[in-house]
Order: structure tokens, then C-alpha cells, then sequence
């Protein structure tokens, strides 16, 4: 099997060697995956001819013919001269020298196809600059003489210039509404590069390819639903024009990693897709193949917290496409080839992987709320970048810059968050009043601090202080006691408040009964009308005329009380012979601040208002 292929006379094709390593190679052929090799080599020969500069179809289609089901494949890219008939069939015989980039490149991917879908078949093609076509058919019984191995081509009037056709004139396989349906995602998947106008607009290519399966059009995969959130440069980017010019490939090989983290989790999505020569490979890659996993130059194990994260890494060279990654049926990477580990001299595409998307990786579910991706579609009028991937040209660069990644420290994810966490507490929503872009976040993390009740948040109108944010808890136990004062008087008096502790002080006076009390104009000198005033009159120990204790904003000093004993009871009867109790909880300080979700040095009086607050909010 030295030499594959020798020349015939103008009206034959001759094809070398044995028949037998024909019908071997068949074995590891599917229907998808023959039928994709033939659209490969017609998009090579589309590149032959214009260099995918004109517009051009495929269109696959069936016709029964009595007990027989008839597979033809048609496309307009260009036409094969005659010189060429055996390409398609003669075994190891390839155009690839003449086309560079080109996806058919290991010689023997169309030829067991042909023989995998059926006998016989039949080639028809017309070179775009030929006054007529030729045609050769293969038939069973020309397997039978391994002796003869030329073919008669013959002339072909009945095809228009630029076409090729194959037929399948007795189809292996059962054809369904399902085959066509399966093999439409099948092909929207593996050409989504040159299908996609999306994805044509970010790589900067203008492709016109139509591809037809049984008269419905193929619908390309599209581009990932990426999130662009205006903070932390948490939106999606493309890195692009990478050189691994490695010593044993005789052309540069470019990479391309385009990142981002979805709108929502997806299972279906997630993960690394790999695509060589702009046809696609693999998809989803979880693990050690797609840059996941524990090690030198790897991200990390992929987990269910991760499935936002979306990446997408193309390979190309004008060189021997066989130095790429991809193993003969274009289906699976190899994790160990030189271009994907890296060498002494140059980084690999897994190196490359761990620098650009590590932040990205590091952006969890756990680490950032839904309320951050969610609403950030690329059409959303605060979208970063303008609702695409931000490109950076690394041609020449072996760095990447700070600059050039998200903000892992999250500072203003963190803010929003805070901001909503401390407004849930105050019964406040700023909504009307926070940055127009930030609006949609903070809404979903309100409605989720405020266990879905921020309908009924009073909508203020300013932005609250600073102080709110940083001193919660302490504010609202303020705004608790004062409304606690004025209740215990009988009277309703929110006119010194800013809107923003009213919202707190309002809310305490409907659970308690707002409508008993009296409105007044003005305070007597005994109660106070404000927090300061609060403060003022009662020092650091203030109380009511019940003795209750009070909220003083001092922090706890002994540090050891952190870890002390916490019980809970509940008294019934009232004072004398009668009263009844018992122990509700038994417990640790530090689990119960950690249960109401405050502070750990907050003080007895802080934890106390807060317990009666939520048994307040717990029955009613």
C-alpha cells in the first residue's frame, strides 16, 4: 500500500490499492457522520474555487424508488475538473495541497463514507470553467475484481457548471421524518460557523451557505445566549489571533477562545466547544479534553455550579489540517497533541484556556446571584460592550492582561447586593432611585432577600445614606425601638424620619395595630421624634417604661461571648402563681446570629430585637 493513487487516461479513473481496505474502513461510519464528510468536501471545494466568497448551497434529499431509498447530495460550490474524478473515491487522493485550510484532510474520510451509505452510487460534477461535466458510477461488482481498478468516467451534459452531485442509489439506512430531523441539529451544530450570521459577524467572516435537508433549510446552533452585566467586566469576550507556531507543523497554527457566562444555567450548553478548521468537533466538554479537571494548566473540575460558563476555542492553519487536534472522523479531541499541551517553546491551547477563562470559571452560581446574569441579554439596553463579546487582538502576545479579565473581587456586584440585603431589612426598595443600568439586578436580589415580598417594599425616593448599608441592623433596631415608644404612648408620629426609616417604623405600627393610635402634629418632650433624638435622650441604656431593653449600637466587647450558650423561652400566664413556661430553643449565640443573618460582634440588644422582629413577622 506504498502508493494510493496513480493517473488514468482522461476517461478513466484508476484507484489503488486492494478493495478490501475499501470496505474495511466502513466500519466506523455513521449515516451523520459519512453524510457530514461529503458536505466537508464541499466546502472545500467551494474554498477552491472562490475561497467561499460566493454564495453556494447543499441540499440533501430522498427519493423512493420502489424498494429502494435513493440519497442525494447536491451542491453549487464550484464543481470538481475532470482531471480530479478520483479524488472523491480514489483512496488516499486528496485536493488538500491545493486548498489551504481546508476540512477534508486525511484523504480517506469521503471514500468510506461513499462506500458505508450504499451501492451503487454514482458521482455527476461540472467544473465552473468546463463546457461539460463527466460522471463515474461504482457499482457492487466492481469490488468483486481486485485486478481492474479503473472506473470509465463519461460525459455529463445534463449538470449545470459549478455542481457536483452524489447519488446513493440503494441507501443502507432507514430514512425518517426523526433521520431528517436528527441530521438538520446535527449539521447546524458542525457548520455553525459558517451558517451563523451572529457568529459570521463576531470571526469577521461573510459566508453565504445554505444547507437543505428534505426541503427545510438547516438552522445554525447560533451564538451563546452570553450574559454582558454592566459591572465587574463580567461580560463575554473573544481573544483572538493567538500564534502557536510550533517546530514540527510547517504553518502557524491561530487560536481563537471566545468566554462568557450565559443568562442561565444550562446542562444542555455548558462547557468548551472545539472547533478545527471552522467545523466543529466536540461540544459541551466538561472534562479533561475541553481544559477542565486538576493539574498543571487546567481550570478546575467542572461542577453543576459552573453550567453558565460557555466557551469556545477554533483552531486554524493554512497548513496540513492533520496537525490539528481532531482524530480522523472529526468527533474528539486529543487532549495529548502538541498544540493542546504546549511544548518547551511554545504555550498550548490549555494554557491559553487557564489564563483567559479562569476568572470566568471563578464566577460561579455560588459566587454570583442569577439577579447579575439573568436579565443582561445581549439586546438589554444597559448590556456591556453593547451586547457582544469584547475583542482583543492577541496577535504577537504571550500575555494577558488584568485589564482584559473580569474583576474577581466583584466589588460592585458586591454593593448592589449589600444594597439589597440592608433595604429587605428597612422594608425599603430603591428601585426608583439606584442606577438606571443596576435596576434589573437589584429588583431580582430584592425580591430574593425579601423571600419574595418586595411588592409591598415602600418605594423611597432618595438614595438612602451610606450608613444604611453599612449599619443595618443597628438602624433598624433604632427605628424598632422608636416605633416601640410612640406605640407604647398610643400615638403616630413618622414626620421627622426620612422616607427610608418611615418605611421600618410604618411597618412595625401595622403589625401592632396602626389604626388605635392617635396622629399627632408634634411629640411631647418626653418621646423621641427621631433616631438622633432617640440616642440623645437615652444615652447608651436606653429602655421603655416596661424595662425592655433597648438597642444601644455598642458592639460586644468579650469576644468569648461569641460561642456562648443561647435559650429561648416562652412564658404564658404573666407574673404570679399562674404563669407557665418552657424552653423553645437551645441553641449557641453564634448559630442563632448566624440563623437571623447579622453580624457576629453585634450586641445582646441587637440580637434580642432582631429574635422579637422575626416572631413579629413569623405571626402575623
Amino acid at each position: 500500500m506504498s502508493q494510493f493513487y496513480q493517473d488514468a487516461t482522461p476517461d478513466q479513473a484508476q484507484l489503488l490499492p486492494t478493495k478490501d481496505t475499501l470496505t474495511a474502513l466502513k466500519s466506523d461510519v455513521t449515516l451523520e457522520s459519512a453524510i457530514l464528510e461529503l458536505c466537508d468536501n464541499s466546502l472545500d471545494a467551494w474554498k477552491r474555487s472562490t475561497d467561499r466568497t460566493t454564495p453556494t448551497q447543499i441540499e440533501i434529499e430522498i427519493e423512493e424508488n420502489q424498494n429502494k431509498t435513493e440519497l442525494i447530495i447536491r451542491d453549487t460550490a464550484g464543481g470538481i475538473p475532470r482531471e480530479d474524478a478520483a479524488m472523491l473515491f480514489g483512496l488516499g487522493k486528496t485536493a488538500k495541497n491545493e486548498v489551504p485550510g481546508a476540512i477534508g484532510t486525511f484523504g480517506v474520510g469521503a471514500k468510506k463514507s461513499l462506500v458505508n451509505l450504499g451501492l451503487p452510487f454514482q458521482i455527476i460534477s461540472r467544473d465552473e470553467s468546463a463546457d461539460t461535466g463527466w460522471t463515474y458510477r461504482i457499482t457492487e461488482g466492481w469490488f468483486d475484481d481486485d485486478e481492474d481498478w479503473t472506473v470509465p468516467v463519461h460525459d455529463a451534459d445534463d449538470i449545470p457548471p459549478g455542481t457536483t452531485e452524489i447519488h446513493i442509489e440503494d441507501l443502507n439506512y432507514n430514512w425518517t421524518e426523526e433521520t431528517a430531523n436528527g441530521l438538520r441539529d446535527r449539521l447546524g451544530r458542525a457548520y455553525n460557523l459558517f451558517l451563523s450570521e451572529d457568529m459570521q459577524e463576531l470571526r469577521g467572516t461573510d459566508y453565504e451557505l445554505d444547507i437543505i435537508v428534505d426541503g427545510t433549510p438547516v438552522e445554525p446552533e447560533g451564538i451563546p445566549d452570553w450574559s454582558y452585566p454592566p459591572l465587574d467586566g463580567l461580560h463575554a469576550r473573544r481573544y483572538e489571533n493567538i500564534e502557536l507556531d510550533l517546530e514540527e507543523f510547517d504553518e502557524t497554527v491561530y487560536l481563537h477562545i471566545t468566554v462568557g457566562l450565559l443568562t442561565k444555567k444550562d446542562n444542555q450548553k455548558a462547557g468548551t466547544d472545539i472547533y478545527c478548521q471552522e467545523r466543529k468537533v466536540a461540544g459541551r466538554l466538561r472534562d479533561d479534553q475541553g481544559g477542565f479537571g486538576t493539574g498543571k494548566n487546567r481550570l478546575g473540575n467542572f461542577n453543576p455550579r459552573h453550567q453558565r460558563l460557555k466557551v469556545i476555542v477554533e483552531l486554524e492553519t493554512e497548513g496540513d489540517g492533520q496537525a490539528l487536534p481532531w482524530d480522523t472522523q472529526k468527533s474528539s479531541i486529543d487532549r495529548h497533541n502538541p498544540l493542546m499541551r504546549g511544548t518547551d517553546d511554545c504555550r498550548g491551547v490549555y494554557n491559553w484556556l487557564r489564563r483567559t477563562v479562569q476568572a470566568y470559571f471563578d464566577m460561579d452560581a455560588d459566587r454570583v446571584p442569577r439577579a447579575f446574569f439573568e436579565p443582561y441579554d445581549a439586546d438589554h439596553p444597559a448590556a456591556a460592550n453593547g451586547g457582544k463579546p469584547e475583542v482583543h487582538d492577541y496577535s504577537g502576545r504571550a500575555h494577558v492582561t488584568k485589564e482584559h479579565r473580569p474583576d474577581t473581587d466583584i466589588p460592585q456586584v458586591k454593593l448592589v447586593m449589600q444594597k439589597a440585603q440592608s433595604d429587605a431589612i428597612l422594608r425599603i426598595s430603591r428601585e426608583n432611585v439606584i442606577e438606571d443600568g443596576l435596576v434589573d439586578a437589584y429588583k431580582i436580589q430584592l425580591e430574593h432577600e425579601s423571600d419574595r415580598n418586595r411588592e409591598n417594599l415602600t418605594q423611597i425616593t432618595s438614595e438612602p445614606p451610606e450608613e444604611a448599608v453599612k449599619r443595618t441592623h443597628e438602624i433598624a433596631g433604632q427605628i424598632g425601638e422608636l416605633a416601640r415608644r410612640h406605640y407604647d404612648k398610643g400615638v403616630y408620629y413618622p414626620d421627622e424620619l426620612e422616607d427610608w426609616e418611615a418605611a421600618r417604623y410604618n411597618s412595625f405600627m401595622e403589625r401592632h395595630g396602626k389604626q388605635d393610635l392617635r396622629v399627632v402634629d408634634e411629640l411631647s418632650g418626653v418621646l423621641p421624634a427621631s433616631r438622633e433624638e432617640l440616642s440623645l435622650s437615652d444615652g447608651s441604656q436606653a429602655t421603655t417604661e416596661h424595662s425592655a431593653a433597648v438597642y444601644t449600637g455598642k458592639e460586644l466587647e468579650d469576644d468569648s461571648k461569641t460561642s456562648e450558650d443561647a435559650e429561648l423561652f416562652l412564658v404564658l400566664g404573666g407574673e404570679g402563681e399562674d404563669e407557665r413556661g418552657s424552653k423553645v430553643m437551645d441553641t449557641t449565640r453564634r448559630e442563632l446570629i448566624g440563623q437571623l443573618n447579622i453580624d457576629q460582634s453585634a450586641s445582646d440588644e441587637v440580637l434580642w430585637e432582631e429574635v422579637k422582629h422575626r416572631l413579629e413577622d413569623a405571626l402575623n
